[in-house]
């Protein structure tokens, strides 16, 4: 059964629903607070994690010291004959500036629907080929991107800009049919990987069906993920996003409150044991109403609007 603390959260998230449908409303009929409720309205292209300046140096104090000055030139600038004939490299013939742009454009970390892709594009390539592995058609493989590939000087400067972004956990892993639980996250990230990640969003939706209780799904995804980081981690910054739905089906909150307080018991015991400094977690509560989500822990909530891929991943086709 779930405990008083968590009824506490149900009815304030219903407050919140009830809060946010009445600013919708008013909104719809008076157009002075319509002309409001648009200007309040967050951006929808801030879709990642906000990354402090503190976190920044942080995670920048972690990686090993980098060559931020210009290329080297020829000792002796005299002699132009050796200087112009120089070889030309990359990165002879750019500074550190232009690198960093081309570094960001090069490599990032995938969301999960394009991991997630990959993997049924895998799968179909080997049920055309008729493989008979089943192995091989249950686990991805994995690439290292090729600008990781080229050299040590490179690689370092292009993991300086990767470790800055943040790796975004929307998805649960292709469930493949007949298996109890939906496959590994360390199947599509390696676990180095993960362990060497700095900033992770993690967006947990919670009580979507009233048939298969979400909560307990995430439960099984992310207990990889927290034995991979109790092993070994890096973290600078972990948000987790939990998305509420269907705050008034009682039946279906019954057991959904008790697999949320197990995933803040799992989470919070590992800050405990296994964070860096206080304060790793940050979370974060938005009820699910339709087309519009109430941000909780404001008496005035703030509103977001379908489609908002802060909240509603991927692209409007996929609810049609």
């Amino acid at each position: 059964m779930a405990k008083d603390d968590s009824r506490k959260k149900l009815d304030e998230w219903r407050t919140i629903q009830h809060r946010g449908r009445h600013k919708v409303l008013k909104a719809s009929k008076d157009p002075v607070a319509r002309a409001k409720f648009i200007a309040e309205l967050p951006s929808p292209r801030s879709v990642i994690l906000h990354i402090s300046e503190a976190d920044r140096v942080s995670a920048l104090a972690s990686l090993p010291p980098l060559n931020f000055s210009s290329p080297a030139i020829d000792p002796e600038p005299r002699r132009n004959f050796h200087r112009f004939h120089q070889p030309h490299t990359f990165l002879t013939s750019f500074p550190p500036e232009i690198r960093n742009i081309i570094y960001s454009y090069a490599i990032d970390y995938p969301s999960c629907r394009r991991l997630y892709d990959s993997y049924y594009d895998q799968r179909e390539k080997a049920t055309r080929s008729r493989s008979t592995n089943s192995k091989h058609s249950h686990s991805p493989f994995l690439r290292t991107p090729t600008i990781l590939l080229l050299c040590k000087q490179i690689t370092r400067e292009a993991l300086s800009l990767l470790y800055l972004q943040p790796f975004i956990i929307d998805r649960i892993p292709p469930w493949v049919m007949g298996d109890p639980s939906p496959l590994s996250l360390l199947n599509f990230i390696g676990k180095r990987t993960l362990q060497n990640l700095r900033f992770v969003q993690i967006k947990i939706p919670l009580g979507e069906n009233a048939y298969v209780r979400s909560g307990k799904v995430w439960l099984e995804v992310l207990q990889d993920v927290i034995n991979a980081w109790s092993e070994k981690h890096s973290l600078v910054r972990l948000q987790i996003m939990f998305k509420i739905s269907n705050v008034n089906t009682r039946n279906l909150w019954s057991y959904e409150l008790e697999d949320y307080e197990k995933l803040l018991e799992k989470f919070n015991y590992f800050e405990f044991r296994h964070a860096l400094r206080p304060g790793l977690i940050r979370w974060e509560h938005w009820v699910i109403d339709l087309g519009y989500a109430y941000k909780v822990g404001f008496r005035n909530p703030i509103v977001r609007v379908h489609p908002d891929p802060y909240i509603w991943q991927g692209s409007v086709i996929e609810w049609l």
